[in-house]
C-alpha cells in the first residue's frame, strides 16, 4: 500500500512540475493574418469539463489529429500499451493465460475509449464573440450523407452549443435534408447548400439563399456547375483543394470560384505553403476565404470559426454575397509530424495537454488521478474487474441499437452505419463476453 501511495504522490509531483515548466497554452489565432485573435474572441470550455477532466483532454487530442497521424499514433498507443501489462505482468509473476487476459482487457479498454470519443456528443471549445461579429460554417453533413452518423438535429446542437450563429448543410450530392431540419431554424440557422461532385473528380459547395434540388448539377463539369450556379445566385467555394490539387487555384478563379476553404477540420494537411497562395491569389481576385468543419458526426469537437461583421439574424448567404473580409479563427497549433513523435505518442499527449492546460484543469486530473487511485486499491478493484465487461459489452449492444435506429430514420442514403459501425460495435459487444469469460479465470 505504502508502496502505490508513493507512486502516485510521484505522479502527482510530475503533472505538477510539468504544468509549470511547459505550460505555454495555444493561442487563438486568425489563420489568414497569424495575428491573435483579440478584441473579445475568446474560448470557453463547458463547466462539464471540471468534472470530466481526462475524458476531455483524450477528446480533444484525438479529434484534432491530423488524419495522416491516426494510423502511426495508433499504433504507438497499442505498442505502448502491450509493452506496460507486459512489464507489470513480469513484475507480478503472472502465468501466461493471466499475461493474455491482462493484455486483451486492456486493448479492449483503449479500443472502447476510442468508439466513446467518436459516438458520444461531448460539447468541444465554444468560440465567445464580441457584439456585431457571427460565426459560420459553410460545409456540414448529416445522417443523409453516406458517412455521417449524426441527424438534423444533432447537427444543429453541434453548431449551437460550440457558438456558430448559422451553417450550410451541405450533403454528397443531394439537397433533400434540408427539410428535415425544423421550420424555425430553416433560413435562421440553417441554410441550403450541397457538395457536389464534378465530372472532374472533386466536388465544390453550392451555397443558396433558398432550397433548390442538388441532383439538377449531376453529371457536369466544374466550370459547368460554377455556370449554372452563379445563373442560379449561389456561391460556389472550393472545399479542401488540396486533397486533390488537380487544378491550379489559377485555373479556378479562372472558372469562376467564388472562394476557398484555408482550413477544414476533416483535412488538416494543408502545407503552410500551399495555404499561403491560396490566401495571395484570395486576396488578389477578391475571394471569400473560410474554415470550415466538415462535421460528419464523428466526435464532437472542432477548432475553426469562420468570422465577420455582421448582426445576429442576418441572413447568411446575404452576408456572403458582399464578399466581407473574413476571420478564419483557429483553436490549434502546430503538431510534429516526426517518426520520433509517433514512437514516443502517448508521452507527447501528455506533453500537448500539459502545456496547454490551466491550472483548474490539471488540478481537476489530480482529483482524477487521486480519486482512481483509490478505487483500485483493495477490494473494489475486483469488483470493477469483474463487472466492467458484462456492463461495457451491455453498453456496446445498446449503441449498436441507438445506431441502427438512427440508419433506418436515413431514407437509404446512409451506408456507413449499416456496414461499418454497428459491426464494429456488435464486434466489441462480443469481445467484452469473451473478456467476461476470461475475466473470472485468469484476471483475479
Amino acid at each position: 500500500m505504502t508502496k502505490v501511495l508513493n507512486a502516485v504522490l510521484i505522479f502527482l509531483c510530475i503533472i505538477a512540475g510539468a504544468s509549470i515548466a511547459f505550460y505555454n497554452p495555444m493561442r487563438l489565432h486568425d489563420l489568414i493574418t497569424g495575428a491573435a485573435a483579440d478584441g473579445g474572441f475568446f474560448i470557453s470550455w463547458p463547466f462539464i469539463r471540471v468534472f470530466t477532466e481526462p475524458v476531455y483532454a483524450f477528446s480533444f487530442y484525438a479529434l484534432t489529429l491530423n488524419k495522416s497521424f491516426y494510423q502511426p499514433a495508433l499504433i504507438s498507443w497499442f505498442w505502448w500499451l502491450i509493452t506496460a501489462v507486459l512489464v507489470y505482468c513480469g513484475i507480478r509473476k503472472r502465468n501466461i493465460g493471466q499475461t493474455f487476459s491482462r493484455i486483451f482487457y486492456a486493448v479492449m479498454i483503449l479500443i472502447s475509449v476510442f468508439l466513446f470519443v467518436i459516438l458520444v456528443p461531448l460539447p468541444g471549445p465554444k468560440l465567445n464573440k464580441p457584439e456585431g461579429f457571427i460565426a459560420a460554417d459553410i460545409h456540414s453533413h448529416t445522417i443523409y450523407s453516406h458517412d455521417n452518423l449524426s441527424k438534423p438535429s444533432s447537427n444543429l446542437r453541434f453548431h449551437k452549443v460550440h457558438g456558430y450563429d448559422s451553417f450550410f448543410i451541405t450533403e454528397h450530392n443531394h439537397t433533400d435534408s434540408f427539410d428535415k431540419f425544423s421550420e424555425n431554424a430553416r433560413y435562421k440557422d440553417v441554410f441550403p447548400g450541397v457538395q457536389m461532385r464534378t465530372n472532374d473528380k472533386i466536388s465544390v459547395l453550392l451555397l443558396s439563399g433558398k432550397h433548390f434540388d442538388g441532383k439538377e448539377y449531376a453529371d457536369k463539369s466544374l466550370s459547368e456547375i460554377i455556370e449554372k450556379a452563379h445563373s442560379n445566385n449561389m456561391l460556389v467555394i472550393m472545399p479542401h483543394w488540396w486533397k486533390w490539387r488537380k487544378q491550379s487555384l489559377q485555373e479556378l478563379v479562372t472558372d469562376g470560384i467564388d472562394g476557398f476553404e484555408i482550413y477544414n477540420c476533416g483535412y488538416r494537411n494543408l502545407t503552410k505553403k500551399e495555404l499561403k497562395k491560396i490566401i495571395e491569389i484570395s486576396k488578389d481576385n477578391n475571394l471569400l476565404m473560410v474554415g470550415s468543419t466538415d462535421w460528419h458526426g464523428w466526435g464532437y469537437m472542432t477548432d475553426v470559426w469562420t468570422v465577420f461583421p455582421a448582426n445576429q439574424g442576418t441572413n447568411l448567404k446575404d452576408i456572403l454575397d458582399k464578399k466581407p473580409e473574413t476571420k478564419v479563427l483557429l483553436y490549434r497549433e502546430d503538431q510534429s509530424a516526426c517518426a520520433l513523435r509517433f514512437v514516443f505518442e502517448p508521452f507527447m499527449f501528455f506533453y500537448y495537454y500539459i502545456k496547454n492546460a490551466d491550472a483548474i484543469s490539471v488540478l481537476s486530473l489530480m482529483v482524477w488521478v487521486m480519486l482512481l487511485n483509490v478505487l483500485f486499491i483493495g477490494n473494489m478493484a475486483k469488483y470493477i474487474k469483474k463487472f466492467t465487461p458484462p456492463a461495457m459489452a451491455a453498453v456496446m449492444a445498446a449503441a449498436a441499437v441507438v445506431m441502427y435506429i438512427s440508419y433506418m430514420s436515413a431514407d437509404g442514403f446512409n451506408k456507413i452505419i449499416l456496414t461499418a459501425v454497428i459491426p464494429v460495435l456488435l464486434g466489441c459487444c462480443i469481445l467484452w463476453f469473451f473478456v467476461w469469460r476470461l475475466n473470472g479465470k485468469n484476471i483475479q
